[in-house]
């Protein structure tokens, strides 16, 4: 009734007066004593009550005009008695009110007034998030209402407060993309992730809008129409803003997709119009440091060559830097997803992934001439072929078959047993289907262009040092491939690697 009353200024300015925040300090305490006179004179009341549905109500003396309230903390709230996180709770609830709060007698501790309303707000801004969030933003945005257009209609959103990029993030492990959240000055929450857009998880910001409607226990906000009004609000400013920032502040702008590259690829992924925005200036992991695609495309000649395993990659890296192309390291999860999405909106650029499809970098080479040391490997067991490939200092290469590994530990559960029958014969026919029992165990290539391998094409040595250089290879081969190898297979590989070794000294102490 007497909200009826007031003006449209005065209504918007209400906060509660609805007795739910006064009851909340028995949360705290386990006895409430509000001492109280009033401005327009008669006598000074006591109320005391220990939160249950008793109280008491008398007479007493207060010389002052106004309300104090005294708290008789519960144990589990005897932490509010420390200073440090006394200012700190007061300051996260009661920062922006227009009353002055003291605590034992200092100053005012609470701004009374948010930051974007001071003289120099961008400054005052800057200020307040080293303060509150601990942090320097490498960009702010200011904001103000929006105009946001309903189709048959336009709606002006009332909005306030500020958006920031802080230095970094980490995709799943420090995103961002929350708001602080205040109605008329009072804070509501924080931490909510629902009002700014999906892709913005490398963005904060602080808000006050009250066109939000809060919970009653005035700990959330209601996710209903005029919610939508406000992240639709927030998702144009933001998105104006930072496409002005390309614009005028480039630099600014590779800073911060740079610094949260991991997120925002991630995100952009899902996001055609974010993706547009950020494909040419997000910078990848490569065997020659960090690279732009841009950038990456003119050392590549228009192709993309990547590898999506660290373990085992090594060699990938460096068959790509032998045709004189670095490789993208793209075991991170956003990767993949970001590279083949570029490549499906640009036709023209191939996307080669190196684990699985290093062959693309080998050139065929007649093996006529390599035909007995083929024919050594093959009385092995060993599948071997020849190919020119670069650097020529890498005599031989062992590759695997793209989803060999996967395959592999499908198989190792299948016989252990650890596989329900009707899985483990599922498994099964997939591999069969997919692979070859010979395509598990790899593919050594000897390396035509080296010259250790031609030499022993060309100018073989007796029988038994062949086969112990030609087993050294194979062994080599095998343990920079880094893939397939079991510890059991590792300490094989090595075993066998001493055993050529220690016969090539016998047969140097032999002599000629």
């Amino acid at each position: 009734e007497r909200l009826s009353l007031c003006s449209a200024v005065e209504a918007a300015e209400l906060i509660g007066q609805f007795g739910l925040g006064f009851l909340s300090a028995f949360l705290l305490a386990s006895d409430v004593t509000l001492l109280t006179r009033s401005f327009q004179g008669g006598p000074c009341y006591r109320w005391q009550s220990s939160g249950d549905e008793y109280y008491d109500l008398a007479p007493a003396w207060r010389e002052e005009i106004g309300t104090s309230v005294e708290l008789k903390l519960k144990p589990a709230a005897s932490f509010l008695l420390q200073s440090k996180a006394l200012l700190e709770t007061v300051r996260g609830y009661a920062d922006f009110l227009p009353i002055p709060i003291h605590v034992q007698g200092e100053g005012p501790i609470n701004l009374q007034a948010p930051p974007w309303e001071a003289a120099a707000p961008e400054a005052a801004v800057r200020d307040y998030i080293r303060r509150a969030y601990r942090t320097t933003p490498l960009w702010t945005l200011m904001l103000e209402d929006g105009r946001v257009n309903l189709g048959h209609d336009a709606l002006t959103v009332p909005l306030r407060g500020f958006l920031f990029v802080p230095p970094g993030s980490v995709a799943s492990i420090r995103e961002y993309g929350d708001l602080t959240v205040y109605i008329r000055r009072m804070f509501i929450c924080e931490r909510e992730r629902d009002l700014l857009p999906n892709w913005a998880r490398f963005v904060r910001g602080c808000i006050d809008s009250p066109l939000l409607q809060p919970t009653a226990s005035r700990e959330s906000i209601h996710q209903d129409e005029n919610f939508e009004l406000v992240r639709q609000a927030l998702e144009e400013q933001l998105g104006a803003g930072l496409r002005r920032l390309a614009q005028e502040e480039p630099t600014v702008w590779k800073q911060i997709v740079r610094g949260h590259s991991d997120v925002i690829m991630g995100w952009a992924v899902t996001n055609d119009e974010f993706f547009d925005r950020v494909h040419d200036v997000v910078t990848f992991r490569t065997s020659r440091g960090p690279l732009s695609l841009s950038e990456y495309l003119q050392l590549s000649g228009g192709s993309l060559y990547y590898v999506t395993r660290e373990l085992g990659s090594l060699q990938e890296q460096m068959l790509a830097e032998g045709r004189d192309v670095p490789a993208i390291d793209a075991s991170w999860f956003a990767v993949t997803p970001f590279l083949e999405k570029y490549a499906a909106r640009h036709p023209d650029v191939a996307l080669v992934q190196l684990d699985g499809d290093s062959q693309q970098l080998m050139r065929p080479a007649r093996e006529e001439r390599f035909q007995t040391l083929l024919q050594w490997y093959q009385e092995q067991g060993i599948r071997a072929r020849v190919a020119a490939f670069k650097p020529a200092e890498a005599p031989a290469l062992m590759l695997y078959p793209q989803g060999a590994e996967l395959a592999r530990e499908a198989e190792n559960s299948r016989d252990a047993g650890d596989l329900p029958p009707a899985i483990a014969g599922l498994i099964q026919e997939y591999v069969e289907s997919r692979f070859r029992s010979e395509d598990l165990k790899g593919t050594l290539y000897l390396n035509a262009g080296n010259e250790l391998v031609q030499m022993l094409a060309s100018s073989p040595p007796p029988p038994e040092t062949l086969g112990q250089v030609l087993t050294l290879l194979h062994q080599m081969a095998r343990l920079f491939a880094g893939r397939m190898l079991s510890a059991t297979d590792a300490v094989d590989s090595f075993a066998a690697l001493s055993q050529a070794l220690t016969g090539l000294v016998h047969c140097g102490r032999k002599g000629p």
